[in-house]
């Protein structure tokens, strides 16, 4: 599989998830692992925690949880993944739903192509998507994605997932972005989202997996976005049905204590907003 000018760091996910199925359930994880990526993988585990196969499992399972809920109950529900990367949620969800799939082009592009073979192939099953290219750190962009989102919603409430971005993002970008979602999504639609609080800065497993970014992939180490409960309260429009942090999802979803202890896990936390009437 040539990753191109893909950063490995978007396949290393996928190796975590595909480690875990017993809790991603991301049946499909798999088709985007490749030697080099378990070598990674190998190497993160060791350099930073041993943990993140169950984490991203976990988070792969929480999200998906509710996506399924909100489709089984929604009449013509659509799904939007922004930074969708190799996630296979349109193939992991249980009924039928408009599924759009945002990334950057030279993502967008590869995975498009990907998919295409391997559901002619029956690797994969029949899924309608739709690709849209976006760099969501560019204003034009972001009006772009604005028009098209209207016109695809219609009448129609969304589930918008942003999963694995918040952290990378500037806090403008991202307010920027948290506006827009927020203009187009009707009532009783769902944003939901994985963030790092300001405490994470001086966790020495965050410490460790800085470095390792910072080594491996250039990402500085300055360049991180924490958010907190109070910032995700203030998120316009909206109000909170969820907040929950990773040790709690693995008392939801397992019946093991790996993450017990919180100076040994990279501590992350989740949001499931809806937007008022």
């Amino acid at each position: 599989m040539s990753v191109n000018t893909i950063s490995e760091s978007a396949f290393l996910v996928n190796e975590s998830r595909s480690r875990r199925v017993d809790i991603s359930k991301d049946i499909y994880s798999h088709l985007w692992t490749t030697d080099s990526t378990a070598k990674l993988w190998k190497d993160f585990s060791s350099q930073v925690y041993p943990y993140d196969d169950i984490e991203l499992g976990l988070r792969n399972r929480f999200f998906l949880e509710h996506l399924n809920s909100f489709i089984e109950k929604t009449h013509n529900p659509v799904f939007v993944n922004i930074a969708s990367g190799f996630t296979s949620y349109p193939f992991l969800i249980k009924n039928p739903c408009k599924c759009i799939e945002i990334d950057l082009r030279n993502v967008i592009d590869f995975k498009q192509k990907k998919i295409k073979t391997w559901i002619e192939k029956g690797t994969l099953p029949q899924c309608n998507i739709t690709f849209l290219p976006v760099d969501i750190n560019k204003k034009a962009d972001i009006k772009r994605l604005k028009k098209s989102l209207i016109s695809i919603f219609k009448n129609n409430p969304s589930f918008i997932l942003l999963e694995g971005i918040t952290y990378y993002l500037n806090k403008q970008v991202l307010n920027n972005l948290f506006n827009m979602i927020s203009e187009v999504q009707l009532p009783d639609s769902i944003l939901t989202f994985d963030f790092w609080k300001p405490t994470n800065s001086n966790h020495p497993v965050f410490k460790r997996l800085s470095r390792f970014f910072a080594e491996r992939f250039s990402f500085k180490e300055t360049q991180y976005t924490f958010l907190d409960f109070d910032f995700i309260q203030t998120i316009q429009g909206y109000e909170s049905l969820e907040l929950t942090d990773i040790q709690e999802l693995e008392k939801r979803f397992t019946k093991n204590n790996y993450l017990d202890n919180y100076d040994k896990i990279i501590p992350e936390y989740y949001a499931v907003l809806k937007l008022q009437k």
